[in-house]
C-alpha cells in the first residue's frame, strides 16, 4: 500500500538564481497600490512643505561705478604732475563691496526706512505663511480671530522705546476700522488711532500710518537693536559686478515686493551720497588747510613790508645792483617753489606713506631746491652788507606776497572744484519692480514624490526580504514537488478553533471562493488517484497550525458531495480535534479504541448527514500513539476500509513534530504535503522532505493553503503556471 522512493530526492538548491526582471516587476505590480499610495503621500507632503514658506521678491538697481582715485583730483598747476600716477590708481571692487555692506552705508538706510521696528503678525503654527498668502475657505472659520488672513498688514512710521524694552515684544490688537490697542511688556494697555502718536509713559512712542486688518487681529511689535537691523538689511542685499565692466547690480530680496524696490534704491542712494560726501570732505580739508595759512602769510608780508620801509629810510638812495637783483629774483623763485612743494607734501601725506615713489620724488625735489637756495644765499655773501640786508628784506616781502597770492588763488580754485564735484557713481537703471524669485514650490513636491516612490520600492524589497515563507508554486517545485492546487485565504478562520461551524466551509458556506478551490483540487486529485490506483491519502504538514485539518476536512466533504464513499480519519491521536465538527466527543470510541480492540469499527464511525461523509475520530488519547500506528492492526484496518470506501483521507500530525506522520505515510497509498502560504519556509520543507525520504516516502504533491495574493511578493502576478494566481475573484453563489 506504500509507494517507496527508489531514488534520491532532487537536489535542493538554496540559490534563487540570477536576478529576474520579470520577478522584480511582479513584486512591484503586486504592491502597486502601496507604491502609488506612498508616492502620492510623499508628493502631497512635499507639496505642502513647498507651500509653507513665504514668497521671496527681488528688486535690482543697475549702477556704474567708475574707477575711483585715491584722493582729490586737483588742477595740475596747483600740485604739478607728481600725483598723476596716484590719481589713476583706484581701489578694487572687492573693497567697494565691503564698503557698500558696511554700517557706514547701511546705517542711514536703516534710519530712513525705519527697519529698526519689526512687525510680526500672529499666525497659525506651521501653515501660517500659507494662510497669509492664500484663502482656504474650509480653514477660515476655524482659525482664531488673532491669526493673520491673506492681504492683511499694518505699517509703522515711528517706534521709540526705552533701552530696557529693546527687543521686547509689544502687543498690538486691532479693535476697529482705524483703531487699535497696544499692551506693553508690563501689561499696561493704551488705545490709539491711525496717524496719531501713541505714548505709553516715557517707555513707548508708536505711530501707525496704515492699518489693513480686521478687528481682533494681533501683532507683535519689536524695537530691533541697530546692529541687528543692519545685519538684517545686509542679509537681503547682494552686490555683483558684471564681468569686471564696472556695471554693478544692487539687488535686494525680501518677502515684501514694495520694500525690496525701496530698499534697493535707498542703498544705492546712500552709497552715492557717501561717495560724494567723501570727495567733498577731502576738498574741504584742503581748503581749511589753505585758509589757516593765509592769515599767517599776510602777517608775515605786513611785517616784512614794515621792516623794508624802515630800512630804506635809514639807507637813503640805496639801490640794488643788476647782479644782486638777478640773484634776488632767482632766490625768490626757489623759495616760492619750496612753498608749493610744502603744500603738495601736505596733500600727499593724506594718502601716501613716506616710502611711496611719488612722495620720495617730492622730497628729492625739495632737497634739490633747498640746496639751490643755499647756493644763491652763499653768492649773496659777496655783495656789500647794505645790499645783502636790503635784498633779504625785499626777498621776504616778495616771497610773502607771492605766497599769499598763490594761497588765495588755490582756495578759490578748490571752492570751484567743490561746487562742481561729482561722485563716481551713476545710476543706470533704478529698481522699479520686484519679481518673484522663489521659493521653488514644485521642487519639494517632485522630491517628495520621487522620495516616496524610492521609499516604497525599498519598503517592498525590505518586506519581501524579511518574509521567508514560501511565496508560490514556483518555490515549491524547486523543492521537487508538484503543486496540486491552492486554497484561498479565509480571513475569518484566522485563529479559529476547529469546532466552530465555519471551519467546515463546504458545509457552512458552499459559495465561498475557497470552496471553489477545493473543487479544483478534487478534480486534480482524481487523476492522481486513478493513475496510481490509490484510495488512501495522508495529509501532513511541516508544523502545527498550517491548516492540514481544515484542508483534510473540507477536501473530504467536497468529495463526499459527489455521492462517492469517503472516509475521514483523524490520525492525530495526540491533539486531534476534528471530532468537534461532527459532534463527536473526545471520550467517544475512535481510532485508538479500534486499534486496541476495545471498540468495533461500526461504533467508531460517524456519518455527517449533510454531506454523507463518514468520520473516525481519535477517541480517548492513548499513551502510545506511535506504537499503535506502527502495529499491524492499523495496516489491517486500512485494508478493510479500502474495500468499503472509494477514498480515505487521513489527517496526520505534522511531520517535524512527531514521527506519527512518517509511520502513517508508509501505510497509505499517497502522501500530500500541506504548505501554508508565507508561513512555511523552505528550510522547514527541506527538513520535512528529508524526514519523509528517510522513511521511504515520496510525497505525490503539495497543496498551498491560505493563499493571500495581497500579501504575496508577486500578488496576483505569479507566473508559475502561466496565469495570474488568485486573479479568479468570481463570487460563486447559487443565484449566479
Amino acid at each position: 500500500m506504500t509507494e517507496r522512493s527508489q531514488k534520491k530526492m532532487p537536489e535542493i538548491d538554496g540559490n534563487d538564481g540570477d536576478l529576474d526582471l520579470s520577478h522584480l516587476l511582479a513584486q512591484f505590480l503586486a504592491r502597486k497600490w502601496l507604491i502609488i499610495a506612498l508616492a502620492f503621500l510623499g508628493g502631497t507632503i512635499g507639496l505642502i512643505i513647498g507651500q509653507l514658506g513665504p514668497n521671496n521678491f527681488r528688486a535690482i538697481s543697475v549702477v556704474q561705478i567708475e574707477t575711483r582715485s585715491s584722493g582729490v583730483v586737483l588742477p595740475e598747476e596747483l600740485i604739478g604732475n607728481l600725483l598723476s600716477g596716484d590719481q589713476a590708481r583706484g581701489s578694487s571692487f572687492e573693497t567697494e563691496i565691503h564698503v557698500i555692506r558696511s554700517r557706514l552705508i547701511l546705517g542711514p538706510v536703516v534710519e530712513k526706512l525705519g527697519v529698526n521696528a519689526r512687525v510680526e503678525p500672529i499666525r497659525a503654527p506651521i501653515i501660517g505663511d500659507l494662510l497669509a498668502r492664500r484663502s482656504i475657505p474650509l480653514l477660515g472659520p476655524l482659525l482664531p480671530d488673532a491669526y493673520q488672513r491673506p492681504g492683511e498688514s499694518i505699517s509703522l512710521n515711528q517706534l521709540r522705546v526705552s533701552e530696557d524694552l529693546i527687543g521686547a515684544p509689544i502687543s498690538l490688537r486691532v479693535t476697529g476700522f482705524d483703531s487699535f490697542e497696544i499692551t506693553a511688556p508690563n501689561s499696561t494697555t493704551v488705545t490709539g488711532r491711525v496717524g496719531t502718536l501713541v505714548t505709553l509713559g516715557d517707555d513707548i512712542q508708536l505711530q501707525v500710518t496704515a492699518l489693513n486688518a480686521a478687528e481682533g487681529r494681533e501683532y507683535h511689535v519689536f524695537a530691533v537693536p541697530f546692529r541687528h537691523s543692519v545685519a538684517r538689511l545686509r542679509n537681503g542685499l547682494s552686490v555683483n559686478e558684471r564681468r569686471s565692466t564696472g556695471i554693478v547690480d544692487f539687488s535686494f530680496t525680501s518677502a515684501n515686493p514694495d520694500f525690496s524696490v525701496v530698499a534697493a534704491n535707498t542703498v544705492v542712494e546712500s552709497y552715492r551720497l557717501q561717495n560724494l560726501q567723501r570727495r567733498s570732505a577731502e576738498i574741504d580739508q584742503s581748503i581749511d588747510f589753505i585758509e589757516s595759512k593765509i592769515p599767517e602769510v599776510r602777517l608775515e608780508a605786513a611785517v616784512a613790508s614794515t621792516e623794508l620801509a624802515t630800512y630804506r629810510e635809514t639807507q637813503a638812495n640805496l639801490e640794488l645792483s643788476l647782479g644782486t637783483q638777478e640773484l634776488l629774483d632767482q632766490l625768490v623763485q626757489v623759495q616760492t617753489r619750496l612753498e608749493e612743494l610744502a603744500f603738495q607734501e601736505q596733500q600727499l601725506a593724506q594718502r601716501l606713506t613716506p616710502n611711496h615713489p611719488d612722495y620720495q620724488a617730492l622730497l628729492a625735489e625739495r632737497t634739490r631746491l633747498q640746496s639751490r637756495g643755499d647756493s644763491l644765499r652763499a653768492d649773496l655773501q659777496d655783495v656789500p652788507a647794505a645790499e645783502q640786508e636790503f635784498a633779504r628784506l625785499q626777498e621776504r616781502v616778495v616771497s610773502a606776497r607771492e605766497l599769499e597770492r598763490q594761497l588765495v588763488a588755490r582756495a578759490e580754485q578748490l571752492r570751484v572744484l567743490r561746487a562742481s564735484a561729482v561722485g563716481n557713481i551713476r545710476v543706470l537703471e533704478p529698481a522699479e519692480v520686484a519679481r518673484l524669485i522663489g521659493p521653488n514650490r514644485r521642487t519639494p513636491a517632485l522630491t517628495g514624490l520621487f522620495g516616496g516612490l524610492a521609499f516604497s520600492i525599498l519598503l517592498v524589497f525590505g518586506l519581501n526580504f524579511l518574509r521567508r515563507g514560501i511565496e508560490d508554486a514556483r518555490e515549491v517545485e524547486e523543492l521537487g514537488l508538484s503543486v496540486l492546487g491552492s486554497v484561498n485565504k479565509v480571513p475569518k478562520l484566522a485563529g479559529a478553533k476547529k469546532g466552530i461551524p465555519e471551519y467546515a466551509l463546504v458545509r457552512h458556506e458552499p459559495s465561498n471562493i475557497a470552496v471553489e478551490a477545493f473543487r479544483g483540487l478534487r478534480t486534480g486529485m482524481r487523476f492522481t488517484l486513478a493513475a496510481r490506483n490509490a484510495k488512501t491519502i495522508m495529509i501532513t504538514s511541516c508544523a502545527p497550525a498550517d491548516g492540514k485539518s481544515f484542508v483534510s476536512l473540507n477536501l473530504a466533504m467536497i468529495n463526499a458531495t459527489l455521492g462517492t464513499r469517503v472516509l475521514l480519519i483523524d490520525g492525530d491521536m495526540r491533539r486531534g480535534k476534528l471530532g468537534r465538527n461532527f459532534g463527536v466527543a473526545s471520550k467517544q470510541a475512535g481510532l485508538a479504541q479500534v486499534l486496541v480492540g476495545e471498540a468495533d469499527l461500526l461504533a467508531a464511525t460517524h456519518t455527517d448527514p449533510t454531506t454523507g461523509l463518514d468520520f473516525i475520530g481519535t477517541g480517548s488519547r492513548p499513551p502510545n500513539p506511535a506504537e499503535l500506528l506502527e502495529s499491524t492492526s492499523f495496516s489491517d484496518l486500512l485494508s478493510v476500509l479500502s474495500e468499503k470506501y472509494d477514498l480515505i483521507i487521513v489527517d496526520a500530525p505534522p511531520i517535524l513534530a512527531v514521527t506519527d506522520a512518517a509511520i502513517i505515510g508508509q501505510k497509505t497509498d499517497i502522501t500530500l504535503m500541506l504548505v501554508r502560504h508565507l508561513v512555511t519556509t523552505k528550510p522547514q520543507m527541506q527538513s520535512a522532505l528529508k524526514g519523509l525520504e528517510l522513511a521511504g516516502i515520496t510525497p505525490a504533491g503539495a497543496i498551498i493553503n491560505q493563499y493571500d495574493m495581497n500579501k504575496s511578493r508577486y500578488g496576483q502576478y505569479s507566473t508559475s503556471y502561466g496565469y495570474h494566481y488568485g486573479a479568479y475573484k468570481y463570487n460563486y453563489s447559487t443565484e449566479e
